[in-house]
């Protein structure tokens, strides 16, 4: 599994690989695969992904800030640290939970 994008001559928070730009979503793909895609995400304020369903499992960590998945029947917050699991087939979307911009890691199972 090829990774890229990571750097290999000193390691580096791995919040500091993407930076937000104003008035958009940027991604960094980190490694895609058979298995499964692993993205790196930086939303601007007010910016957010709308409904989206995957075919495997993905899973969000947030790295900085506080983002919130809406799922058809919750609405789910995650701070810096925490994780959360989307079952696969299920529409979902992920925008800021505050008025800042915030940074997430997103691993996408290819079911």
């Amino acid at each position: 599994m090829p990774f890229r994008n990571i750097p290999t001559d000193a390691a580096a928070p791995l919040a500091q690989l993407i930076d937000t730009h104003s008035g958009q979503v940027s991604s960094m793909a980190l490694t895609r695969n058979a298995g499964f895609d692993l993205t790196l995400l930086a939303f601007a304020p007010g910016e957010s992904v709308s409904e989206e369903e995957y075919f495997g499992d993905t899973l969000y960590y947030v790295l900085e800030g506080a983002a919130c998945v809406v799922l058809p029947d919750a609405r789910v917050t995650l701070r810096a640290g925490e994780v959360l699991r989307v079952p696969a087939h299920v529409e979902h979307a992920v925008e800021g939970a505050d008025e800042r911009g915030f940074k997430l890691l997103q691993l996408s199972a290819q079911q």
